[in-house]
């Protein structure tokens, strides 16, 4: 339909318009219409109010259990267990990069000077401070030290036993 047939179709529904307006103007609404209307209106608000606040207690109860399930699945994984004895007794090195899993290592017997073990964060209880410990030493592919295995040593609170 183009706009001279849109216009056409206005002018020939126009006076059928104006005379179902002249009609309507004519008619009176029943006095206590706005009284029905308003009346129905709140017993249907009302019925929303009820449903909506059931929604919620279910809604809240669903969340409620929900939550409980999840604290129940959610368990604190179990310490990861050292793959020998020997790799038990090491202990990191603070503020390396860990090993990756590919890179390969390797541990040297060496001495090492107790005001590096110091300086690492171990607690040595020494009256030379220049001494220096016999120890196991991971090393990784990158030549840098990893984790060290001191010679009579306490694992439980990092100290060295004299």
């Amino acid at each position: 339909m183009n706009y001279r047939e849109l216009a056409e179709r206005r002018q020939e529904l126009a006076p059928a318009m104006r005379r179902l307006a002249a009609r309507v103007a004519e008619v009176e609404p029943p006095e206590d219409l706005e009284a029905r209307l308003l009346a129905e209106f709140d017993a249907i608000h009302q019925q929303g109010a009820r449903v909506s606040r059931r929604w919620m207690v279910m809604v809240g109860g669903a969340l409620a259990a929900s939550v409980l399930a999840g604290s129940l699945l959610v368990r604190q994984q179990p310490a990861a267990k050292p793959q020998s004895a020997e790799a038990a007794q090491f202990v990191s090195i603070p503020y390396t990069q860990p090993l990756q899993p590919y890179e390969r290592v390797s541990v040297v017997e060496t001495y090492v000077p107790v005001t590096a073990l110091i300086a690492a964060g171990f607690d040595v209880q020494t009256s030379d401070p220049g001494a220096s410990v016999r120890a196991d030493v991971m090393v990784g592919q990158d030549g840098r030290p990893r984790a060290i295995r001191p010679i009579a040593f306490d694992i439980s609170d990092r100290r060295l036993i004299p």
